[in-house]
């Protein structure tokens, strides 16, 4: 074999070789991007936010301040459905987003619901008696108990996809028909019970009530919705009586940032 043939052998075997050469030993693997993960229903899709000019909702302008605070580039994953019950997020978006946030280092999550869960059992209620009714009160506590378990379940499976250091974040739930014209003031009552309970009967504890349990239970941060906007519902909720209007998306925005910042 001539000398030049030999060399011509000798350069194809290496150029071969190192095609083989796992990418990772030619270059130091880069480190995982930040990211953001939300899971929920209309609130977390954006749904009523009559001013889209800093974004539809607050799940994504809430990535762009995330961004900032980080100091890094964030990608959101936004699985949330509208009209999703707390066991719908159960069962079709908690296996998504797990999988996401087990990508992203370091890692941000949001959970929201309850309200769909709640609204549908307020449909069938008579609202005026259902206070002094120990039967009423226990429908919704069956109905909370159910719910209870499919957020511990959500949460629990989100806690161990991002591991302790990361951050997870539960919105409260407001009484939308608290806005002027949307119901009597006797269904407005039973939606405060509902959510905060009603301590001395079987509905003791309410929808935020077991939020704020779960929450504690597996070290995640609440952002409480609830004495906002029912303060000001007019203002917080939209003309449809169930979603948030823009200035309520950007109420939701700043407690949301409020809760990252004040508890690094």
């Amino acid at each position: 074999m001539s000398h030049v043939r030999i060399v011509a052998v000798c350069l194809t075997m290496a150029v071969v070789a190192g095609a083989g050469t796992p990418r990772a030993s030619l270059h130091a693997q880069a480190p995982p991007a930040a990211g953001y993960v939300a899971v929920g229903d209309s609130i977390e899709f954006g749904l009523g936010d009559d001013n889209p000019l800093d974004g539809i909702g607050y799940v994504s302008p809430f990535g762009a301040f995330l961004a900032i605070a980080l100091g890094q580039p964030v990608q959101v994953h936004n699985f949330s459905v509208p009209a999703a019950d707390t066991r719908d997020i159960l069962l079709t978006q908690l296996r998504a987003a797990s999988a996401a946030a087990q990508s992203h280092q370091p890692v941000i999550v949001s959970w929201g619901g309850g309200g769909i869960d709640i609204g549908l059992v307020a449909l069938k209620t008579q609202d005026s008696a259902c206070k002094q009714q120990p039967s009423c009160l226990g429908r919704f506590n069956g109905l909370l108990n159910e719910v209870h378990a499919a957020i511990d379940r959500t949460i629990a499976t989100l806690r161990q996809a991002v591991g302790p250091t990361g951050r997870i974040f539960m919105r409260t739930q407001y009484n939308a028909i608290a806005r002027s014209g949307c119901q009597p003031s006797a269904a407005v009552a039973l939606g405060d019970v509902v959510l905060e309970g009603l301590p001395g009967t079987v509905l003791d504890e309410g929808l935020n009530d077991r939020i704020r349990a779960i929450a504690a239970k597996y070290s995640a941060q609440v952002v409480d919705l609830y004495i906002p906007f029912r303060i000001n519902p007019d203002a917080f909720v939209a003309a449809d009586c169930v979603h948030p209007s823009g200035a309520g998306y950007s109420i939701i925005l700043s407690l949301f940032q409020a809760a990252f910042v004040g508890q690094p």
